[in-house]
């Protein structure tokens, strides 16, 4: 009887491993590939891709089953500012696939004298650098009312903001639904500013923004964490037909009635 036990006990010892065996060989990750979503992607060269890959610090080896996609993720993006990852999809018996698209440059904000930070509309660092002037095809310049509270932050590292991180983030976002890209909105904006003001209505303390066009045209979204996609949508229509020669006297203000309608009021500089 004691014979029988260990022989069934040996029966079964020698499944588990030959299981675990065939988990980790049949299983276990051998290939890593980039689906790059992006057209003309600076990932595009094989050995740029090869670079990336690496950087992901994936457990080869290890079954398909058991891998940490949200750290091979972390180590990807951190390690390559202008990379962002969609999702990692697993492949039987021994792939991953990384699903991912190219990072836009869309703000710059000064950090410190001579020192600015490039930033997507996630406010994730890109780049960084000593001098910055906006034009028609780079970052829109982002300041106002807020602390940057990570100034010594790296490349790959997401900005912090004392106030306003939401809507910020948010306004990129809001444009795309208004059918502007991101290179419409670099080419239509030359800087965005964070500002607040208390509302009479409320007499709360509430965000806005002041925008400026390349012909000098002042624009002010007013209440801007309030329908904010239709506010843009309302500015976007009155800035295409705003007669430039009135720039110098004249700003554009966007704001939401008593019944909920947003309509543009072009008011006289003070």
């Amino acid at each position: 009887m004691k014979k029988k036990l260990i022989l069934s006990f040996s029966i079964i010892g020698g499944v588990i491993v030959l299981l675990i065996i065939l988990l980790f060989t049949l299983f276990g990750v051998k290939n890593v590939k980039l689906d790059l979503r992006t057209h003309n992607s600076i990932f595009s060269s094989q050995e740029t891709q090869e670079s990336v890959i690496e950087s992901g610090n994936f457990a080869y080896n290890m079954p398909i089953f058991f891998q940490n996609k949200n750290l091979y993720i972390e180590n990807l993006e951190k390690n390559n500012p202008y990379l962002k990852v969609i999702n990692i999809q697993s492949v039987f018996p021994n792939t991953l696939i990384v699903k991912c698209v190219d990072r836009e440059e869309v703000f710059a904000v000064k950090v410190s004298e001579n020192n600015y930070f490039i930033l997507d509309e996630d406010l994730k660092i890109l780049n960084q650098t000593t001098s910055f002037s906006s034009t028609q095809s780079n970052a829109i310049l982002l300041d106002g009312d807020f602390v940057v509270l990570n100034p010594d932050a790296n490349l790959g590292d997401f900005l912090k903001l004392s106030v306003g991180q939401e809507l910020l983030q948010n306004f990129v976002p809001a444009m795309k639904l208004n059918n502007r890209n991101i290179s419409e909105q670099k080419a239509l904006f030359k800087s965005v500013s964070l500002k607040f003001r208390i509302d009479p209505l409320s007499a709360k303390n509430k965000a806005y923004l002041e925008i400026y066009d390349f012909l000098g045209l002042k624009m002010c979204v007013m209440e801007a964490e309030d329908s904010l996609i239709k506010k843009l949508n309302c500015l976007l229509a009155v800035q295409s037909v705003f007669n430039p020669e009135l720039v110098a006297d004249y700003e554009l203000r966007v704001l939401k009635n008593s019944n909920g309608e947003v309509f543009c009021h072009q008011t006289e500089k003070i």
